[in-house]
């Protein structure tokens, strides 16, 4: 059955929200809140919990469906996405994009399972299945923490066309793999995760953006994206910046922890533990602590 939606609704920057964890390594619930209502206050278009960038891979089932249902109370009529398949075993995946679902999301982010894509047709019957199961809006993640994780263009064409998927994060970090994609499907939403092609993809007709800069900086993705929508000369300048950030962001290693660090430098305060252990070099601090300097505290440093 093909799902109608507005796709105009899922446009734009949706921001990647990190878990906040305590020093026990337990999800720290209440910081969460105040984290995503601090997501909400820099008026992204959108949200994306249950991401890479909340460690979905160390988080249990019963972890992601209240990550999701906290997301969805606080951001109101922002639409929130959340991935939905998740467990070990794909035949247990249409209970989990089911209950998923049931958690209010806008929308249910589906990635390939491990060794699936292999097959791409399979790959495409299994999602095909699951945007059945969840009954809501679905978008597709090829999440580079499985391997193969890359969609064949004229599959999402076809998934596009027959189930009304929104669109999908595309990770091949090509324009010759972006352009194709949106070839196939014009009227989706191919959303940017690769920084140096953001603006090209842009100009070539990618709707939106889910990157990791928007974990702690959506501030400066969405006034990137104002300006490259616009055709403002200034976008060329502010993605500059962005793909500084993306360097800094991912500096030895360090990314998810980076982001974090970020945060608590804009008054943010979380703990930088995460769920996949991560050890910030003194080196790495001080590249992201120069860079919010730069960015934040120096007049018209970046433009």
């Amino acid at each position: 059955m093909r799902i109608s939606v507005d796709r105009s609704k899922f446009e734009g920057v949706f921001s990647l929200l990190l878990t906040p964890f305590l020093k026990s390594g337990a999800v720290d619930w209440k910081t969460y809140e105040r984290y995503v209502d601090w997501q909400l206050a820099k008026r992204p278009h959108g949200l994306f919990a249950v991401c890479g960038s909340s460690d979905m891979k160390w988080l249990t089932l019963e972890e992601r469906l209240e990550l999701a249902r906290i997301a969805v109370k606080r951001a109101g009529d922002v639409p929130v996405a959340a991935t939905g398949n998740l467990l070990p075993d794909p035949a247990d995946h249409r209970d989990e994009v089911r209950r998923m679902a049931e958690t209010g999301v806008a929308a249910v982010v589906l990635v390939p399972p491990p060794g699936m894509g292999t097959d791409q047709k399979r790959l495409g019957q299994h999602f095909a299945v699951l945007a059945e199961e969840a009954g809501c809006p679905v978008i597709v993640y090829e999440w580079p923490m499985v391997q193969p994780y890359l969609l064949d263009a004229g599959i999402y064409g076809e998934l596009v066309q027959q189930q009304g998927l929104i669109g999908i994060k595309d990770t091949t970090c090509t324009m010759e793999g972006i352009a194709a994609k949106i070839e196939a499907a014009p009227e989706s939403v191919v959303y940017q995760a690769n920084h140096p092609f953001m603006l090209d993809a842009i100009r070539k007709g990618a709707r939106g953006i889910m990157a990791i800069s928007t974990a702690a900086n959506a501030d400066l993705v969405i006034d990137f994206w104002n300006s490259a929508v616009a055709g403002d000369a200034a976008a060329v300048e502010k993605h500059r910046t962005l793909v500084m950030l993306d360097n800094v962001l991912t500096h030895q290693g360090g990314y998810n922890a980076t982001a974090k660090l970020l945060a608590n430098l804009q008054g943010m305060e979380m703990e930088l533990v995460c769920r996949n252990p991560i050890v910030l070099r003194d080196e790495t601090i001080k590249v992201v602590e120069l860079f919010h300097e730069m960015v934040y505290q120096i007049p018209n440093a970046v433009k």
